[in-house]
Order: C-alpha cells, then sequence, then structure tokens
C-alpha cells in the first residue's frame, strides 16, 4: 500500500459512509508532492506524498479537485472507481487561458482580459538573486524599459512604460503595494557640493522591499487597464502582490545565498601608465607659455617617482562580498491562513566604503471570520543602511575625477599617511575621498494595510481598507578637517538631515458579481482619499577639531539650518464595468475622477474615462476543432490618464523666506502661481492580440499603441519685471507610439524541458509641440526638445577632424567652414539616446533534478554621450592622467590622427560635440542560474520537503561597443527639464559582476 499523508481534516466519521479514493498525482516530470486534493462542496481533504500517492474518503458520485500552485486545476468525477490517477499540466501551458491577473482592485482571468497586462509570477523570480523587486521587471516584459541609474548597493532605476512622456512632471510609473499607491519618490540627492547623498542619485525608497516577499507583479501598460488609476497612471503603473498563506499546506523555508561581486577587467578605461604619463605632460607643458611666450618648464612633481605607477582604478574598486539569509513559513486553515517572512540582505559595493543593508520582517494575514465577512492584514518593516560615496556629477566622484590622479602619485607616503598632489593642490587623493568621509543612511519604513469584505448578499461584497506608508530616514554626513585637503581651511564639515515621509490611503469599493445565462457582469464602484506629509530638519556645522567626533555637535561654526514640510492629497471616486457574453465577447468600461491639491483652483478636479473591447474567436464554432490555434483574441481599447507629478505647490505663488535686506529679514518672490494649472493628459490608443498555437506551446501577446501626450507641464523663465524668477504652465505636445510583444515557447516538453520567453518593444518618440521655442537640459544643454525630434536628443557641436597642420580640432560651421566651438548657432543634432528597440530573452532547462535558467537583455540603435571621454581627452588639465589614446595624439605638422594635442587653458577639446557619443546598443547575459533539487529519496530520509542548492551569476557577460564602464547608464543631473536628461555617462557607478552560491531548503 502506498505511503498516505494523513487528512488536513479527520474523516474517519464520514468513510464509514463513504468509500476510500486512493490515486497518484503526477505531471510530465513525475510524481508532485503536496497537491491538495479536495471533495467538490465538502469539506474532506488530503494532500499527496513525496511519492505523489493519496487517499481520500469520498462517495460514488462525488468530484475530486485537484489544486496545485503553478498547475491547472483539475476535477475528476469519482463514478463508483477506486483508485484515481491524474496527470497534472503546468500554468505555462494553458497561461492564455488560466492565469490570474492583477487589474487594481481586483483580478481577471487573463481569457477575460481585454487590456493591455504583462504580468510576472512567482515562478520567474523564486530562481533569481534580486537585490530590489524592481530589478525583477529587467527584460522581462514588453513594453517595460528598465535602466539601471548606477551600480551602488540599493541604487535605483529608470522604468519607463511605453516611452518618456514628461519633460519635467517625471516618468517613473505608479508603484502599488498590495493596493497600497506606495511613495516611490522620496529620493534625496546631494548634489555636487557635498552635502548628502551620492552625487545626484539619492536613496531607492523601493529597495525596502524584500523581493523574496513578492508573489507577482503586474505592469498595467495600456489606458484601458492604468485608467483606474485616473491622474497617477500616465506612466503606467506597476503593481507589486506579496504572498499569502494556502489552506492545508504548511510549508517552512530557510533560503541563503553568499557571493563576491566585482569589476570586470575588460570594462576598466584603459589609462596611461607612468612613463606615458610623463611623456605626455612634457608635451603638455610645451604648450602652455609664459608671459614671454617661452614653454613653461615641467614642474619636478609631475616628472617625480617614475618608479611608481598607481592604477587608480585598481585602488578605489574592490572586490565586495554579498549574502543574503531568509526564513518564511506559510500555511493556514480554511478559515485562517498567513504568510510571514524576516530576511536580512548585505550587499557590498564594489567602490571602497559603499554598502547596502537591509532587515526585513512581514506579516500576511487572511481571516474568514464567517460566510460573510472577512478580515486580512499586511504588515511589512524594513531597516535599511546605505553607506554611499560621492559619485557621478559629484565633485570628487571617484569615476568621475578620481581615475585621472596622475598614476606617478602613490597611495600611502612612507609614513603611512595619505599621498596627494603636489602640482594640483585642488586635487584629492581617490582613496582618502572614499575612506575619510562619513555620508550614510539608515531608513525606517513601515509599509502595512487592513481590510475587511462583507458579503451583503452573495453576488455583492463591500470592501474597505485603510493603508499607510511610514518612512523615518536619517541622514548623516561629516568631510573631516584632516586628510580632505579642500576642507581643511574651514575646518571640516558636518550635516544631519532627518526627514519624515507619511503617507495613509483610505479606499472603499462596492463590487458585483452575477451571471446572467450566457451574460456576466462585474461591476466596480469605489472610492478613495489619499494624504501624504514629508517634513525634514537638516543642520550643519564646519571648525571641527578632529576627525575623530563626526557628531555635529563637536562643530565649533553654525553655518546653516533648514526645516520644511510639504503636503498633498488626492479625492476619488471611480467605476468599472466588465461585461462578457459567452465568455468570448468581452467589454470594459472604466471612470474615474480625481481632485489633486497639487493643482489650480480653476482645474481641480480631472475626469479619466477608458474602454476596452476583446472578442476570443478560438471560441467560435469554426475553430474549436482546429488542431493549431488553441488561442486566439483581439484586443483594442482607448482611454484617458494624466499625470499630477510636479512640486505640490506649483500652482500657488510662492515666496522665499530668509533674505535679509539692511540686516532685517524677509521674503522675495520666487515662482508665480497659476489658478489655471492641470494635470498632464494622455490619450493612448491600443491594438492588441493574444495568440496560442499547438496546445499552448507557443504563446503570443502583441500591442501595437500610440500615446499622445498634451498640457505638458513645463517650468519657463518668466520677465524679472513682473518679480517673480519662473512659473509652470501647461504648454506642448509628445507623441510616442510603438510596437512590442511577449513570445512564450516550450521548445521541450520530455525529459529533457526547455521553456524559451522572448520580448522585444519598438518605441518611437517625438516631440509634437513646444510653443515658445526649444527647451534644454543636462550638462552643457546636451539635451533638447524640439519639435519634429526625439525627446532628450543631444544637441552639440560636430567634429571635423584634428587639423594635421595645427593639431586642433576642427569644428563644422553652419557655412560648411571648419574652425573653433566659438558660435552656439553652428551647433546640430548630434545624437539620439532612445533606442530603436529593446527586449529580453530567458531560456530555461530542466533535466531529472538539475535546473538551469540563462536570461539576457539588449538595446539597440541609442547613443550615449560619454563624458567621460571629455575628462580622459580634455587635454587642459596640468596634471590629469588620461586615456591610452593620448598615445596617438598629434605631435608633428602632417601628423593624420583622430586624438588632438594637448590644449592647456583651451576647452575647446572638451566641447559638447559628436566626439563623445557613442553606440550605446548592447546584449548583456544578465543572468545564469544552475542549480540541482535532491530526490525524493534523499529528502524523505532528511525529512524535509525539498532542497535545492545552486550557483548564479549576474551581469555574466556583456557586449557592446560603448567604451565606459556600461552601456546601461542614466546619469542624473540637476537643473531644469529633468525629463530631457538621459542617456549620459558622467561619473556613474559601474555595475559590477556578482557570483553568488545559495540554497532554498523547505520543511
Amino acid at each position: 500500500m502506498p505511503a498516505v499523508v494523513k487528512a488536513v481534516k479527520d474523516t474517519a466519521d464520514s468513510q464509514t459512509v463513504q468509500d476510500s479514493v486512493s490515486g497518484k498525482v503526477s505531471d510530465s516530470g513525475g510524481p508532485l508532492i503536496g497537491v491538495v486534493v479536495t471533495v467538490k462542496g465538502g469539506k474532506e481533504k488530503a494532500l499527496t506524498d513525496a511519492k505523489g500517492n493519496y487517499r481520500i474518503a469520498a462517495a460514488d458520485n462525488a468530484v475530486l479537485v485537484f489544486a496545485y500552485m503553478g498547475y491547472k486545476a483539475k476535477e475528476e468525477p469519482v463514478n463508483k472507481r477506486k483508485t484515481i490517477s491524474v496527470l497534472m499540466q503546468t500554468e505555462s501551458k494553458v497561461l492564455n487561458e488560466v492565469q490570474v491577473v492583477a487589474t487594481g482592485y481586483g483580478t481577471v482571468n487573463r481569457t477575460k482580459l481585454t487590456s493591455s497586462v504583462s504580468s510576472i509570477q512567482a515562478d520567474q523570480l523564486k530562481n533569481d538573486v534580486l537585490p530590489t523587486i524592481t530589478q525583477a521587471i529587467q527584460g522581462k516584459a514588453g513594453g517595460v524599459q528598465v535602466t539601471q541609474k548606477s551600480g551602488s548597493p540599493g541604487g535605483g532605476l529608470n522604468i519607463r512604460i511605453r516611452g518618456t512622456t514628461s519633460i519635467n512632471a517625471g516618468s517613473d510609473p505608479l508603484y502599488v503595494v498590495d493596493g497600497i499607491p506606495v511613495n516611490s519618490t522620496t529620493n534625496f540627492t546631494g548634489g555636487s557640493d557635498f552635502n548628502f547623498g551620492g552625487g545626484t542619485q539619492g536613496i531607492n525608497i523601493l529597495a525596502s522591499i524584500n523581493p523574496s516577499d513578492v508573489q507577482s507583479v503586474e505592469i498595467l501598460k495600456d489606458a484601458a487597464s492604468s485608467s483606474i488609476y485616473g491622474a497617477r497612471a500616465a506612466n503606467g503603473v506597476v503593481l507589486i502582490t506579496t504572498k499569502k498563506g494556502q489552506p492545508g499546506l504548511s510549508t517552512f523555508s530557510f533560503n541563503a545565498y553568499e557571493g563576491f561581486s566585482q569589476v570586470p577587467d575588460e570594462r576598466k578605461y584603459k589609462m596611461m601608465n607612468t612613463s606615458e604619463y610623463q611623456d605626455y605632460m612634457k608635451d603638455y607643458y610645451k604648450y602652455l607659455l609664459d608671459a614671454n611666450g617661452q614653454p613653461t618648464p615641467v614642474p619636478a612633481g609631475v616628472l617625480a617617482n617614475p618608479g611608481t605607477n598607481t592604477n587608480w582604478q585598481n585602488e578605489i574598486f574592490r572586490t565586495a562580498p554579498t549574502r543574503s539569509y531568509e526564513l518564511s513559513a506559510r500555511g493556514g486553515s480554511e478559515k485562517t491562513q498567513y504568510y510571514t517572512s524576516i530576511g536580512y540582505m548585505r550587499q557590498a559595493g564594489v567602490i571602497l566604503n559603499s554598502d547596502f543593508s537591509r532587515l526585513s520582517a512581514r506579516l500576511n494575514l487572511d481571516h474568514q471570520h464567517s460566510d460573510k465577512l472577512k478580515f486580512s492584514a499586511r504588515v511589512n518593516l524594513t531597516r535599511a543602511l546605505n553607506d554611499r560615496i560621492q559619485e557621478e556629477n559629484s565633485k570628487e566622484g571617484s569615476t568621475k575625477n578620481g581615475i585621472f590622479a596622475p598614476p606617478n602619485i602613490p597611495v600611502y607616503n612612507p609614513d603611512g599617511g595619505y599621498a596627494y598632489d603636489q602640482v594640483n593642490t585642488n586635487r584629492e587623493n581617490p582613496v582618502a575621498m572614499l575612506r575619510l568621509p562619513v555620508n550614510n543612511s539608515q531608513t525606517f519604513r513601515v509599509l502595512a494595510s487592513v481590510a475587511a469584505e462583507y458579503k451583503i448578499i452573495p453576488d455583492l461584497t463591500l470592501k474597505t481598507s485603510f493603508g499607510a506608508d511610514l518612512s523615518f530616514i536619517d541622514e548623516t554626513f561629516f568631510m573631516p578637517p584632516n586628510g580632505i585637503r579642500s576642507f581643511a581651511a574651514q575646518g571640516g564639515i558636518g550635516a544631519q538631515r532627518n526627514t519624515r515621509d507619511q503617507l495613509w490611503v483610505n479606499e472603499t469599493t462596492l463590487n458585483y458579481q452575477k451571471t446572467f445565462g450566457n451574460h456576466h457582469i462585474d461591476a466596480l464602484a469605489g472610492a478613495s482619499v489619499q494624504q501624504s506629509r514629508i517634513q525634514f530638519v537638516d543642520a550643519r556645522r564646519s571648525n571641527f577639531p578632529s576627525n575623530d567626533i563626526q557628531y555635529i555637535s563637536a562643530g565649533g561654526t553654525i553655518t546653516g539650518a533648514n526645516s520644511f514640510p510639504e503636503e498633498w492629497s488626492i479625492a476619488s471616486g471611480f467605476t468599472r464595468v466588465n461585461y462578457d457574453y459567452k465568455g468570448k465577447y468581452l467589454l470594459t468600461a472604466n471612470f474615474r475622477v480625481d481632485g489633486s491639491s497639487r493643482f489650480g483652483v480653476n482645474n481641480r478636479y480631472g475626469t479619466f474615462p477608458s474602454f476596452g473591447a476583446a472578442w476570443r474567436a478560438s471560441d467560435e464554432d469554426f475553430l474549436k476543432s482546429n488542431r493549431i490555434i488553441s488561442n486566439l483574441k483581439f484586443r483594442t481599447s482607448w482611454g484617458i490618464t494624466g499625470n499630477q507629478n510636479i512640486p505640490n505647490y506649483a500652482s500657488y505663488s510662492l515666496y522665499s523666506g530668509s533674505n535679509n535686506y539692511l540686516g532685517n529679514p524677509g521674503y522675495v518672490p520666487n515662482v508665480l502661481g497659476d489658478k489655471n494649472l492641470k494635470w498632464e493628459t494622455t490619450k493612448q490608443l491600443n491594438f492588441g492580440l493574444d495568440l496560442g498555437l499547438l496546445n499552448n506551446r507557443i504563446s503570443l501577446l502583441a500591442d501595437y499603441y500610440i500615446k499622445n501626450t498634451s498640457d505638458l507641464l513645463v517650468g519657463i523663465s518668466i520677465p524679472s519685471s513682473s518679480g517673480f524668477q519662473n512659473r509652470f504652465t501647461n504648454v506642448g505636445k509628445i507623441q510616442n507610439k510603438g510596437f512590442e510583444f511577449e513570445l512564450t515557447t516550450q521548445n521541450l516538453v520530455g525529459a529533457l524541458k526547455w521553456n524559451t520567453t522572448f520580448n522585444m518593444s519598438f518605441n518611437r518618440n517625438k516631440v509634437v509641440s513646444l510653443p515658445g521655442g526649444e527647451l534644454s537640459g543636462g550638462p552643457g544643454g546636451l539635451n533638447i526638445a524640439r519639435e519634429g525630434l526625439p525627446l532628450g536628443s543631444f544637441y552639440g557641436w560636430k567634429m571635423s577632424g584634428v587639423n594635421p597642420q595645427t593639431g586642433l580640432i576642427d569644428y563644422i560651421k553652419q557655412d560648411g567652414s571648419l574652425g573653433a566651438p566659438t558660435d552656439p548657432k553652428d551647433r546640430g543634432i548630434i545624437g539620439n539616446p532612445n533606442p530603436d528597440f529593446y527586449g529580453g530573452i530567458t531560456n530555461t532547462f530542466q533535466y531529472k533534478n538539475f535546473d538551469l535558467s540563462i536570461m539576457g537583455q539588449f538595446s539597440y540603435g541609442n547613443d550615449i554621450f560619454n563624458y567621460n571621454l571629455a575628462s580622459g581627452l580634455d587635454g587642459s588639465n596640468k596634471t590629469s592622467n588620461g586615456f591610452v589614446d593620448w598615445n596617438r595624439r598629434w605631435r608633428n605638422p602632417g601628423d593624420i590622427t583622430d586624438i588632438p594635442r594637448p590644449t592647456p587653458g583651451n576647452f575647446d577639446n572638451t566641447a559638447i560635440s559628436d566626439r563623445f557619443v557613442e553606440n550605446g546598443s548592447f546584449f548583456r547575459l544578465r543572468n545564469i542560474t544552475l542549480g540541482y533539487t535532491l530526490n525524493d529519496k534523499l529528502t524523505q530520509k532528511l525529512k524535509i520537503r525539498s532542497l535545492r542548492v545552486y550557483t548564479t551569476v549576474q551581469n555574466a557577460f556583456l557586449f557592446t561597443k560603448y567604451k565606459g564602464y556600461d552601456p546601461e547608464v542614466s546619469s542624473s543631473h540637476g537643473g531644469p527639464n529633468q525629463g530631457l536628461t538621459y542617456g549620459y555617462d558622467y561619473g556613474s557607478y559601474p555595475q559590477p559582476r556578482i557570483i553568488t552560491a545559495g540554497i532554498n531548503l523547505t520543511f
């Protein structure tokens, strides 16, 4: 007799009047353990054992239901049988038929979905080593471009859904975690003045969510799916759903991995060694003339230490450890289910003194109080520590300036102290600049919600929920008085900032579901109120007595203090109706009204309707028996969404305080208000196709869309005679249109299983209208918005080449002549940061107990402005090292080369030009994972449910012509029109290669 798992509910009494049914449950790969077997309409329940066997009491006329996560539920009538064995089918085989998709305020089977939604399920996440949940989306969803902002631990990502839609209101999607629209914009940055932050990257608040707690991620891409979120949905919506318990199945899991990360040697810049550097500097000083027109002697410090050869990249980069440990429990009864976890993750950065760690805990509870009343609660607590460094755009960023320190300077003097450039006294020791300052943040976050559902009648359910997203952020900064020369005169500086970010939301919905013969209606009506308040206090001091005491109380001079609160709120009403006839003619309508405090009193409320329709042609009689086409659905949708992401008080006239006049405090005008200020409005039309072939072994989701965004929120300068400096207004239009698809294939389904998922997206972006002329942003006005051109196009001079007679760069002027870059009118379009297409591909293999996953990501046709080339090839700095390209520089009249001669005091070499525009296309093997799962015999002996060991290589290989650390860059830059500034690299933190080994153990 096969081994039997005891029924969850004692069925001894029922077995006196019912017969016992037994059997085996398996899939194409063998027996399945833990399958839930129930009697339909009854209370009997059993689980399959390690060999897939079960036994349950069931009457002769009963129906058995077999359910297992990741598999299609199966029903089998008993019909007086004593043995019933079943073969279960994975959900991937019937993706388009049974997959449940979150749509905001509810779920729907993909078969009845009329809109465009990408879904990433738990089985696609479980084998990935993910520091943050946003990385789970990279390369896995059509129409979604995910760009790593920085390789720094806990660093953020840029996510663009169907293109960039805004210049000043932001293009990031709305994130909704378990129904709570969370704050994802708490992103403090310090800029180039050192105070707080690591350059302009800031804090990634979404790094506080543990990816292992996530059950699924849905991306709402078209207006029919996203308009239910109205004024915040123009850039798409990302729904993150966390795990919950399962009745009758109790598991306890331990997951852990250890590993290390490093910058691949092949990605490092090729710098001149000391011999090459000193030869170059002799040439440099030949062109540095004194008052008498004679060459300046080469300083002794430049020619010193010819035997020293410091590669500063090797000094600032390191091999850094990474580790993660997690415990989770999941289970419950018919009435109460739970999921709870605690996890610790630490990722040290590959640049000295950078580090990120996260301690998280979660509890999800669901309780069926009665047939009518149900409660649920979600609580997530996180403490994240982030040790930051000066990186991109910062004054002394190690990858911006540090790598160009002279190679003849050692890291340390013989006495153990740091060595410094004695010729350029403004240059810091790159290692000292990383090790001596303190620049850290501590974030404590509470993300919690409670909800109650009450069935008024069987078809009508009332639900109310309350959620809160609370973040408390403490930031400490200390620049010591000793060791950092730039701050020695003021005795160092220290600062502390405390931030409290509070968001709460209350939502109530009424849901009606009814079937009338062949007609089915699912109607939703609801109201939502959300409010956010952020407040910070900071204080700064200088004149510290030593490096030892880093608290600001030790500073002798108060240099600044500040405090500022901001608030916003939004009140909404919404409704949605889903209707289908015979499950094959589908209609959806959404309508939402939002009132936002951010907009003028004359335009405080906006309306956001949408409509969707679909036809399941595969359910028609003429296709039902088709052996090739197993699923065919045509979709179309249209709708309006909004974007409210502007400063909280942009519609009000603002004044700046603390401006003294003759010693008296006062206020001065700053921003002129506009009572008519309103949302950016995006109208989107979508045509889609769902196709399944050969019993859905081949599945395709394809969409074509047109997005037109109008009433752009733009900050413009106004005449100073008004007394104000600038104001926000609604002006201009942007269009995004494109095609995207997601293809899933089951290539092999026997003993060797091979599945492939592949997605590709083509998006074309352009500025349709921009009254008042063009806008610019980025360094030197690099990125522009101009009618008829892609948003963010690179604008600068076009280089002709190096003049063979002078050794100087010639630039092409408007009239076709050549010369220096003196007239701004000679500039033109020199590049486009928008790719022609991008996407990802994942291949998974399984043979017996081995599994292998290979995930790739690619982008093609985008340009990158590599500002690091300007630093390494400027030829104007009196001690800076440069790239080995200088070895082929122009030396004598008649030389033909692409590298000019040094030009002391002349910055023509670094003019914003196509000299620094590079091909940003790449293909990256982002993840390679090999795993082995112990067989059933061993797990039975060990008395465990499962044990899997694995090894993973992240960022394994990169294929690109780009010369920088990484083509996947998105450097931030302060100033206006930040929606334009992308596609350039200015000292970005390189993405590391991460190698880990881990274990997944389940009891």
